[in-house]
């Protein structure tokens, strides 16, 4: 079953009464979709990581100087 859409290609789209329906900002828009965030929290758990494997690096070369001496 294969159709392409030519009955329906040149109709004009439907705009909705700027009176009655403003456009919203684009922060509003986002502020309705913050709540469902997946990740909140996420990057404070990479940055606490990544402090993590900073301190293991510098713990490790200042430990691998002392051995050199």
């Amino acid at each position: 079953m294969s159709k392409d859409y030519s009955d329906i290609i040149n109709l004009p789209v439907h705009e909705p009464d700027p009176v009655k329906h403003p456009r919203m900002s684009r922060q509003a828009r986002a502020a309705q979709f913050a709540p469902f965030a997946a990740l909140t929290g996420f990057e404070q758990v990479v940055d606490d990581a990544a402090e993590d494997v900073m301190n293991k690096v510098i713990n490790e070369t200042v430990f691998e100087d002392i051995e050199d001496i």
